[in-house]
């Protein structure tokens, strides 16, 4: 995600009224690493504006999804959850602790993600989930 500015700008310029409400939600979202879904991002929000509707925060994840600033992921069949890093990466899933990390392609030898092609297909984004136990967690299962 950019910086709060110029989101800010990018949405008005887009005709997108800016309420405390939806500048709350951007804030939230601006460089949050834990993947949040539209419930968690309304009951952490909810208790400093009462009168926030859970629509309005998932029409304001859209609006921010529509405009390149956020993707949704696929991680659970419950809900999407909401990512800031439109960067192309792998995300990893702990079974134990329930985090979900970014892994990024270059910090991967010998691991790469299609860019455009695969037998004709044009693609145009794709989503890799790996699941398993985090090194945090495998360390406290080896002490």
């Amino acid at each position: 995600m950019h910086s709060f500015d110029s989101v800010i700008s990018r949405l008005r310029s887009n005709g997108f009224k800016l309420t405390p409400q939806r500048l709350a939600i951007i804030k939230y979202m601006e460089n949050n690493k834990t993947h949040p879904h539209a419930l968690k991002i309304h009951k952490e929000l909810k208790k400093k504006y009462p009168t926030l509707s859970f629509s309005t925060v998932y029409n304001t994840l859209n609006m921010l999804e529509s405009i390149g600033e956020i993707t949704s992921v696929n991680i659970f069949d419950e809900y999407l959850n909401f990512d800031p890093e439109t960067k192309p990466h792998i995300h990893f899933y702990c079974k134990v602790c329930g985090e979900v990390t970014d892994i990024f392609l270059e910090d991967v030898d010998g691991l790469s993600l299609p860019i455009d092609e695969i037998n004709g297909n044009l693609i145009d984004s794709a989503q890799i989930v790996f699941k398993g136990i985090c090194k945090k967690c495998r360390g406290r299962e080896q002490q």
